[in-house]
């Protein structure tokens, strides 16, 4: 296991945002430079003797849970909660605390977790933009510190009237902590929020890439870290949250990987106008019943079992 810099700790992978400014598309399953964003952000942290992923139960990779706030969907402090939760808040390791929206973040997490070791006064170490704002989502903690910001948290309430974890701001976690700021020398601090964001990152990952791979090395973002869905096309990704926004539908109930694969496996296992139309159909018969992510599942489930078994009796003719 590689440890930067020799300082054990573990790591949060936020990865549960809904994705508003990207038509309601999870970011976590987003391809950036030919990577799910997720996949980027658990390479940076492969160094942490420990990770969580917090979101939906299907981000889970290999050696890597995935635990969900509750109720889903309450921000990054809630997120943060359920991770340290399921992490254990015992101990004196510092946590990783990294948003998964921030692709180019794997150069500072070595910086943090250096920082945090020069200064043993500190409760944190965050990234500082070329701005000069803070990123306490790209951070790291020490422990207790951060157990107690989470008490204060849950036992406070802010100016808007919320109290508890659940839709609390990060600014109220983070109120009263000694942060000590690391320069942002990488662009980490670049978050994947608009499509434009998204453009401009999956071009300068895939020229790192390129020039990384032209020099006969492998780019650090590209190493597998562990099953997971086939990445999606940035382009892709971006028509289908422009359907899901014209046409109405909930984004949560779409999973566009578990649909491409089975088209994938009946245009090959049937014929090739069959995958429009089954698509068609899966989409119908999901309206059609609750209409929501469990019930897609429950079809694409049972057309992909249906398709597999008439491959099967064609090779048996």
């Amino acid at each position: 296991m590689i440890v930067h810099d020799a300082i054990v700790h573990d790591a949060i992978v936020l990865a549960g945002g809904r994705g508003r400014r990207l038509g309601g598309l999870g970011k976590a399953e987003l391809s950036v430079g030919g990577l799910p964003l997720l996949d980027r952000a658990l390479a940076a942290a492969s160094g942490a003797r420990r990770r969580v992923v917090v979101g939906p139960a299907r981000l889970a990779r290999d050696g890597v849970p995935a635990v969900q706030e509750d109720p889903p969907f309450g921000g990054p402090v809630a997120g943060i909660d359920a991770g340290l939760t399921h992490l254990g808040q015992d101990g004196d390791l510092p946590v990783l605390v990294l948003a998964c929206d921030h692709p180019l973040a794997a150069p500072a997490v070595p910086d943090l977790l250096a920082t945090l070791a020069a200064t043993p006064g500190a409760d944190g170490a965050q990234l500082v933009s070329a701005e000069g704002l803070g990123q306490p989502l790209v951070a790291v903690y020490r422990r207790q510190a951060l157990v107690l910001a989470l008490r204060r948290c849950r036992a406070g309430t802010d100016v808007a009237g919320v109290s508890g974890v659940h839709g609390a701001a990060v600014r109220r976690l983070v109120h009263g902590l000694t942060l000590t700021g690391v320069p942002d020398r990488h662009g980490a601090a670049e978050d994947a929020d608009t499509w434009d964001a998204v453009a401009r990152l999956d071009h300068a990952l895939r020229e790192d890439h390129t020039m990384t791979h032209a020099a006969g090395s492998p780019s650090p973002g590209s190493r597998s870290t562990g099953a997971g869905p086939a990445p999606l096309d940035s382009e892709l990704d971006r028509w289908v949250a422009t359907l899901v926004e014209e046409l109405g539908v909930d984004p949560a109930a779409v999973d566009v990987a578990a649909l491409l694969d089975l088209a994938r496996e009946v245009a090959h296992g049937i014929a090739r106008p069959a995958a429009p139309l089954t698509g068609f159909l899966v989409g119908y018969a999901v309206g059609a019943g609750d209409g929501d992510r469990e019930a897609s599942e429950r079809v694409v489930r049972r057309v992909a079992s249906l398709a597999r078994g008439w491959t099967a009796g064609l090779d048996r003719e």
